[in-house]
């Protein structure tokens, strides 16, 4: 999706910075612009025979969510870290420049994972196919959760740091709360204090969680790679932060939870305060994609009707596990 986050480049530029990341003169180029994603530009790049993505920061003078400075020195970084600490199907770390000397932003070149997004092959693949993807997702989401930290927060933000996950979260939706509030933004069916006053009420269930570990965040269907059938990969590491295990997007996204991503993830049964959680981040993932509409100033009316839907049966969900 078109946003007017996405800071598109020349050719000429682009083959500049693609040979700086190479180190050497191009013999070949060829950039594809890359249709996934809400935030940033991204590119295929082939040049000289080599296959890259290349994923281009918004210029600074674009106005975004206060929880998203330094995305892509967030990818950078934790793809950095998770490739030392484990052995999953992600991209490597090519070049993350972020003097904006040849482009007005920071960018960033990582390693191409072969196939096509689960999102766009979905329909494609058989009833057992569509099952193993799943369970390879639980089984990859598992292991990178298995790296723990002793504080909650996000990586790219140090003042976000916390010991406690209630803390953390009630950060993280005033946050939100206070971004829409900025842009005069009317929330259907729910006033920003009867929202808040109802995240206020949930500490007890935040704080069921006692230890965070390494949440990547965003392992929705656009983010998992497909290549002969099966998983090749896993990508888009900029919202990696330090939580709750269920903020992953299997536990808290839109629909039910797959059974067979529970079963490769090894989780079967939930407690009443961990469906509570589930339910607050099923709420927050869907105010975030309400809140950033002026941001990213998208068009499609029916987008944020539907988001919007979305958000109220989950509010009206939560207050009936309350109960």
């Amino acid at each position: 999706m078109d946003a007017v986050s996405k800071f598109w480049q020349t050719e000429s530029t682009l083959r500049q910075m693609t040979a700086k990341a190479l180190g050497e003169q191009l013999r070949s180029f060829l950039a594809k612009p890359l249709d996934g994603g809400f935030c940033n530009a991204v590119y295929l790049i082939t040049a000289n025979d080599k296959e890259m993505v290349l994923k281009i920061a918004p210029h600074e003078n674009i106005e975004m969510l206060s929880d998203e400075n330094n995305l892509l020195l967030n990818e950078a970084q934790m793809l950095t870290f998770i490739n030392q600490k484990l052995s999953i199907p992600i991209p490597s770390v090519i070049l993350h420049d972020t003097s904006c000397t040849i482009c007005e932003a920071p960018y960033l070149f990582i390693s191409k994972i072969n196939g096509i997004s689960y999102d766009k092959v979905i329909q494609d693949l058989s009833e057992l196919e569509r099952a193993q993807v799943k369970h390879r997702v639980g089984e990859i989401t598992a292991k990178i959760n298995t790296i723990s930290n002793t504080q909650f927060g996000r990586p790219q933000l140090p003042d976000s740091f916390t010991s406690s996950n209630s803390e953390f979260m009630l950060g993280v939706f005033r946050l939100l709360l206070d971004d829409g509030l900025a842009k005069n933004l009317d929330i259907p069916y729910v006033s920003y204090d009867e929202l808040w006053n109802l995240i206020l009420a949930n500490q007890e269930a935040f704080d069921d969680c006692k230890q965070p570990c390494l949440i990547h965040n965003d392992i929705w269907d656009g983010n998992i790679m497909i290549h002969n059938n099966t998983l090749s990969g896993v990508i888009d590491f900029e919202r990696c932060l330090w939580g709750d295990y269920l903020l992953e997007d299997d536990f808290s996204g839109y629909g039910e939870i797959d059974q067979n991503f529970l079963d490769g993830y090894g989780k079967n049964t939930f407690t009443k305060m961990e469906l509570r959680r589930i339910s607050l981040y099923r709420i927050w993932r869907r105010l975030a994609m309400t809140i950033e509409t002026p941001y990213r100033q998208f068009a499609d009316e029916g987008r944020f009707n539907w988001v919007t839907g979305e958000l109220r049966s989950e509010i009206e969900n939560l207050r009936r596990l309350m109960n």
